[in-house]
């Protein structure tokens, strides 16, 4: 007030409201988050979860299931045909696969060659993926005989229910690549994912992820609500957004079973559920909308195993906060997306 007062003209910007300890805080105190991370990629951590546990499940989607060994050899194997297509760090491979175990194989594969994957979801418009595609221009797509229907011409594809590339993934190397196989050694502030925005202020943009991103995500989110071989978590997000990609590598490369909700399960909300207690899953990332809706259908019978929900994508009300402790006073909400 003393400052307006001396000079009414002045513009609001120019006058100091804060007390120094106050700016201190602000600017300093709450930004000191620094902290060490490995010098590791995502390849190298999910190698490690298999060399440490080589037949526990991995992966379970419907009424089949992986061990880490299992799945470790069929990424290998994709990964390898990659690298013999010049696929190798630095470069995109576009991911256009439905929920199913091969998406998660694929998108192994793509990290073991070293590239980072674009995903596509086939329910965007053909002119949005049209541009995606050509603005990422990747070496490669990576898709089945349903979604090659519904992409844009022009990127070279690798079809995995064709008969021919069936064969030869069958004949592929099954050992994890390495920097001798891959064009160029893998490093950790090398690119993981292009993930590209929604495009509502304009044209869709892209965001490149690197390895040492995504690993101080995981990392961070491990030490905060640790993942373990007895706690299943659920992936039912798209891999066109972040949350997909945390939901998916964060249980595969620190040790909890991943399971994948098919694209029915994860649009319908009491088949969600029904998994959620078939698995006895403990850890669910969703929008709040989602949520409101489970917790007004279902009760704590149906999701009580449930401990950890992370809501994130809408913004999160402090009602809804309130109605989910008094369903769920044993479980723990966290709030991804912000107020």
């Amino acid at each position: 007030l003393e400052a307006i007062a001396t000079d009414p003209s002045q513009p609001i910007g120019r006058i100091e409201i804060l007390q120094p300890a106050e700016r201190a805080q602000i600017l300093t105190g709450w930004n000191d988050t620094a902290h060490p991370v490995p010098e590791s990629t995502l390849p190298a951590l999910f190698e490690q979860q298999v060399a440490n546990a080589p037949d526990a499940i991995a992966l379970v989607f419907e009424d089949s299931s992986l061990t880490y060994g299992e799945l470790n050899a069929r990424a290998n194997q994709l990964a390898h045909h990659l690298i013999a297509q010049g696929v190798g760090p630095e470069s995109f491979v576009a991911l256009a696969l439905p929920r199913s175990l091969e998406l998660v194989t694929s998108l192994l594969a793509i990290l073991k060659a070293g590239a980072a994957y674009v995903p596509l979801d086939v329910d965007y418009p053909k002119d949005r993926l049209a541009f995606m595609l050509h603005d990422a221009s990747p070496a490669c797509m990576i898709c089945n005989s349903f979604t090659a229907q519904l992409l844009p011409q022009g990127t070279p594809r690798l079809q995995l229910d064709d008969v021919a590339l069936v064969s030869t993934l069958a004949a592929a190397p099954d050992y994890n690549p390495s920097d001798l196989d891959r064009s160029q050694p893998l490093a950790p502030s090398n690119p993981a994912y292009l993930i590209y925005t929604s495009g509502s202020t304009g044209r869709p943009k892209g965001v490149m992820g690197p390895h040492s991103g995504v690993i101080n995500r995981l990392l961070w989110i491990h030490q905060a609500h640790p993942y373990g071989p007895d706690k299943p978590s659920i992936a039912k997000s798209s891999v066109a957004f972040i949350d997909g990609t945390t939901e998916m590598l964060g249980p595969l490369l620190l040790g909890s079973p991943l399971i994948m909700a098919s694209p029915q399960a994860a649009k319908t909300p009491t088949d969600l559920v029904a998994l959620l207690k078939r698995h006895r899953v403990e850890r669910i990332t969703l929008v709040p909308s989602l949520l409101a809706n489970l917790l007004e259908q279902h009760d704590a019978l149906w999701l009580g195993d449930c401990r950890l929900w992370i809501v994130s994508g809408e913004a999160l009300t402090n009602e809804l906060a309130t109605r989910f402790k008094e369903v769920l006073p044993q479980a723990q909400l966290l709030n991804f997306y912000g107020s």
